[in-house]
């Protein structure tokens, strides 16, 4: 078994010395085994049959000795391999966890979840349970089973012996022709197991949004589909794994009578003794035992196998090739931090970014911004040294950045991410997950420069309340806070920002864009985020479209050129929304930037900006899919959506995402033609839905109107 995972026997090597000390106690046990069928032949030929009383006592002194030491050392084994069996799976559990640790970003942003958790909740406990239970059922009967041939040769005249010995691996012809199918089943089944624990770990996760909006139907349906499957797979993995053991079994019971006919016939003709009859035909029935209990450890023998594939396939996966470039310290920024004719893309997908150049100078505040898509995360994640770029170089005070230590470059940086990412410890521990060394005095320095300070000790248990899963015990504020203040605790030259609050209300986001303001003092300071209105004071903002920079200076130049960034500020302002995010509306200026309602009045602007209904829609949820019919018009007013549509062949390809501004479906207010695409929540969203009911009834008094904006509606090609 371990022989397909040739990186695990590598690793648990080290134990076999180990197990070289236990199979002597086996041996011992297996030894008093075939002392016991021997005794047969000695108590019923040389004591009972001549009444030799010494004979007898001498036997039966020695079986007694023998059942004393076997039991003890038995005692002593099976203590020693529990802790042996334990040390080694707890190694191995190791191993894979800080190998998993080692992957690199592009590794897990391919995989669900499930498919990384399902190594640790399923394939380690399945090796687990094989390993603690191999003792008993293939390594003490494999003894048993050359035990039992030596006996065979001591009993009987060695052709007879050897005959005797030939016929067992006939028992394995058919067992060798259905393993291999019974492992494939079981590896199918191993996969499919995966694909249900998505399917139950995306209904978990989405507990609230399933409450809300009674989605018990489709998540059961969900269920469903993924485990009928498996049901399929588990039946046929069962089946072929009972197979195996039923086969060799069946093989037995016919060799065992034919050991029993010969052996009886031989004793009949007097070639043989009763007591070497009795004995042989235990050896044999205990041979035969040992090969049923071998049999029947194949089915865990076989889940094993397909455990260990996949732990070997997870293993052979290379670590992150960034985390061994370089062999610099990287000293804090200086001057500046750049990108020089920078191309990057994702593996298997065209460029991001296409000859990207820009310059930060040290105690800069920049921004970059742009539409959906447009690669500034991808440039903060070159800085950050997650990915690589394709070509180009990205500098730190003109050196390029591949000369320094991935450790040491990320060292020198702070990150607030879009979402909080706190571990299920206290206040004060995620704090100083930013600086693990750092005292209790550091931490509550970085939480004062966080402005969250006071609302920790308001709390019952101050900087030792426990923060729940991924901080679901905090609000949404001050997770944000707590993570902020774990990014300056380790005082970082450069701090990076990604979408840092995108996902707060209005008052939250506010609070704390005032507080990164005052953060950023004396340090570089990169923010990628799609709200303009955070970044209005960045000393410059980086306007990226498509991959390159298109636009770059202050807020107030950018609207000055009246170009991309421009069209981005107008699409995102002319809505109101209250303090809580619940709640939006929209302006008749903001209206007026949408080509199809261009003819309207300025009454019937009003009156149209009051039908606007504000609808909050979870991340991960639809708002329409391919091929439903047409009749909502739609705004987004926070958050961002993924477009979607299904190829020839099936499969969900993202042809584009819309943030905040955006609109769509705006035929569907003159039209009822099928959605020729799929658009989903990617965050959290706040929208504004228009129905052709409440359109139409507007432009019922006014043909005029309805003219120019059919009119209108053919120019533009029929979008929807």
């Amino acid at each position: 078994m371990l022989k397909k995972a040739g990186r695990l026997s590598a690793h648990l090597r080290p134990f076999w010395p180990a197990l070289l000390v236990v199979l002597p106690l086996g041996l011992l046990e297996v030894a008093l085994d075939g002392a016991l069928t021997l005794s047969y032949k000695f108590l019923i030929d040389y004591a009972i049959t001549p009444h030799n009383r010494t004979a007898l006592l001498t036997i039966l002194s020695i079986l007694a000795a023998l059942v004393v030491l076997a039991s003890v050392g038995s005692f002593w084994r099976d203590h020693f391999y529990a802790r042996l069996s334990a040390e080694m799976l707890g190694r191995l559990r190791t191993h894979v966890f800080a190998h998993s640790q080692r992957l690199s970003v592009s590794y897990y942003a391919g995989r669900s979840a499930s498919d990384i958790l399902t190594y640790f909740s399923t394939d380690l406990a399945v090796v687990e349970n094989f390993v603690t239970g191999a003792f008993g059922s293939l390594i003490l009967p494999a003894l048993s089973v050359m035990m039992g041939v030596g006996l065979l040769f001591a009993l009987l005249d060695w052709p007879v012996a050897l005959a005797a010995t030939l016929v067992w691996p006939l028992v394995l012809i058919i067992p060798s022709l259905v393993t291999p199918r019974a492992a494939d089943a079981a590896h199918e089944k191993k996969r499919q197991e995966t694909a249900l624990l998505g399917t139950v770990e995306e209904a978990i996760g989405t507990h609230r949004v399933v409450k809300a909006f009674g989605l018990d139907s489709f998540t059961r349906q969900r269920f469903l589909g993924t485990l009928t499957p498996l049901s399929a797979g588990l039946a046929r993995a069962a089946f072929l794994g009972a197979l195996v053991e039923r086969s060799t079994v069946i093989s037995i019971y016919v060799l065992q009578f034919a050991a029993l006919s010969a052996g009886a016939i031989m004793a009949y003709d007097s070639s043989l003794s009763v007591g070497s009859f009795i004995a042989f035909l235990t050896v044999f029935w205990s041979l035969g035992w040992s090969i049923v209990v071998l049999a029947r450890s194949a089915s865990a023998s076989i889940s094993a196998v397909a455990s260990l594939r996949r732990i070997e396939h997870l293993l052979s996966q290379s670590e992150d090739p960034l985390e061994q470039r370089g062999n610099l310290e990287m000293p804090p920024v200086a001057h500046s931090i750049a990108l020089s004719q920078v191309q990057f893309s994702y593996p298997g997908h065209p460029p991001v970014l296409k000859a990207v150049s820009l310059h930060v100078a040290q105690g800069e505040f920049v921004a970059l911004v742009g539409p959906s898509g447009s690669g500034k995360s991808s440039i903060l994640n070159l800085v950050a040294r997650l990915y690589e770029s394709d070509s180009g170089q990205v500098l730190v005070d003109g050196c390029d950045m591949n000369q320094f230590t991935a450790r040491s470059i990320r060292a020198r940086m702070g990150f607030v991410f879009q979402e909080s990412l706190l571990f299920n410890t206290s206040i004060r521990e995620n704090i100083r997950l930013g600086l693990p060394d750092a005292s209790d005095d550091q931490v509550e320095d970085a939480a004062k420069a966080a402005e969250v300070h006071d609302a920790i000790l308001a709390l019952h248990d101050g900087y030792d309340t426990q923060v729940g899963e991924r901080g679901a015990l905090l609000s949404g504020g001050q997770r944000q806070r707590v993570a902020i203040a774990r990014a300056l605790i380790r005082n970082p030259s450069l701090l990076l920002l990604d979408e840092a609050t995108s996902a707060l209300d209005p008052v939250s986001e506010s609070a704390i864009n005032e507080t990164l303001l005052r953060a950023r003092q004396g340090r570089t300071t990169i923010s990628v985020t799609h709200r303009l209105a955070s970044v209005t004071a960045a000393d410059r903002i980086f306007v990226i479209k498509a991959g390159t920079v298109v636009e770059s200076g202050d807020h107030g130049s950018l609207l000055k050129q009246d170009g991309v960034y421009a069209e981005l500020w107008r699409k995102q302002h002319g809505f109101t929304v209250s303090d809580d995010g619940a709640v939006a509306e929209v302006t008749i200026e903001r209206l007026r930037e949408i080509p199809l309602l261009m003819p309207l009045t300025n009454a019937q602007m009003q009156t149209l900006a009051r039908r606007f209904v504000c609808e909050r829609v979870p991340a991960g949820r639809p708002v329409f899919s391919q091929g439903d019919q047409g009749n909502h018009f739609h705004i987004i007013v926070r958050g961002t959506m993924t477009v979607t549509r299904v190829d020839p062949g099936g499969n969900d390809l993202e042809i584009a995402r819309l943030s905040e501004g955006d609109e769509f479906g705006e035929m569907a207010l003159l039209r009822n033609q099928p959605r020729n695409s799929t658009i989903s929540a990617k965050t959290d969203c706040l929208i504004l839905t228009l129905t052709r009911e409440h359109f139409a009834a507007l432009l019922e008094s006014t043909p005029g109107v309805r003219e120019k904006i059919e009119k209108l509606a053919t120019e533009r090609g029929g979008s929807r």
